[in-house]
């Protein structure tokens, strides 16, 4: 995994992300018969990393699917008109993900590999003590004010409250110092695509959570070591994107560069450190 949409825990912590593996199903009626609805959330395998905001962890990753019930508009032809109707049906989402549990005094946190995959945030925590995992939001005008130095940017996307959004970029070229001034100004950066000087390239970011790191290849560990670093310090909740753009064009969000001290890593005293053994067989 190096793209995904990052979720924060905003009650309680991860403690054990290998017993959250679980199926789920029943049978139930859908136009034209009985269909099997399944909930699954497999655990794959897990690797170390060293993350900078919280230390020495052991980082997890899976696949989840998740059934149920709606009512997709369907088109079709009738003569010389075009009617639609609703049929209900059994739908099925997948997705990847991968977990961070609690350590060095953080709560963990979790990323999944599609926009619509956030379910298995709900599933993880699920499976928890007493947790909740809410999508994340990311104050990415804090973010290229901190980090611009060492970035070309070469597009912006941009927001206000009660304004359109609109983009600002610039070609085959990086933006100019006064260009990138000029789009951030009294706005919320709604999407970024920057190359790190001499390092990652091609990364865009979304405010809504999205990460995603085009070059190099990464393994999943490597990936959350960047987030980590780069991104975690950055992110925060909101009940929805418009208070997440107000809280941020407000300067309220509170984020900037956090980094984990010799006297930061002590463990959880009440937790197991989780080794995983042999897990499932999710798809990439």
């Amino acid at each position: 995994m190096q793209a995904g949409k990052l979720g924060l825990v905003t009650r309680g912590w991860i403690e054990d992300v290998a017993g959250a593996a679980y199926r789920s199903a029943k049978e139930d009626y859908v136009d034209g018969g009985m269909e099997e609805f399944v909930r699954m959330l497999s655990v794959d395998e897990s690797s170390q990393a060293t993350l900078s905001t919280i230390g020495d962890v052991d980082v997890y990753e899976g696949a989840a699917i998740w059934d149920e019930k709606r009512e997709p508009e369907q088109w079709f032809g009738a003569g010389t008109t075009i009617n639609k109707k609703q049929v209900e049906t059994r739908v099925r989402t997948g997705t990847r993900w991968a977990a961070v549990p609690a350590e060095n005094g953080h709560d963990g946190y979790a990323m999944t590999s599609t926009s619509a995959g956030t379910f298995a945030f709900d599933q993880l925590a699920s499976h928890q003590t007493d947790c909740s995992i809410e999508p994340a939001y990311l104050d990415l005008r804090s973010w290229l004010e901190d980090k611009r130095d060492r970035l070309d940017v070469w597009e912006i996307g941009r927001d206000k409250p009660g304004a359109k959004t609109t983009m600002s970029w610039s070609g085959r070229e990086e933006m100019t110092d006064s260009e990138i001034d000029e789009a951030i100004d009294r706005h919320a950066v709604l999407t970024l695509d920057v190359d790190y000087q001499g390092d990652y390239r091609r990364v865009s970011l979304a405010q809504s959570g999205w990460i995603e790191v085009f070059e190099p290849e990464m393994e999943t560990a490597e990936f959350l070591e960047f987030v980590s670093e780069e991104i975690l310090p950055y992110a925060i909740t909101a009940e929805s994107e418009d208070e997440a753009v107000d809280n941020i064009v407000h300067e309220r969000t509170d984020v900037g560069d956090v980094q984990v001290t010799d006297e930061d890593q002590q463990t959880f005293d009440n937790l197991n450190t989780v080794h995983m053994a042999d897990g499932g067989d999710g798809d990439e």
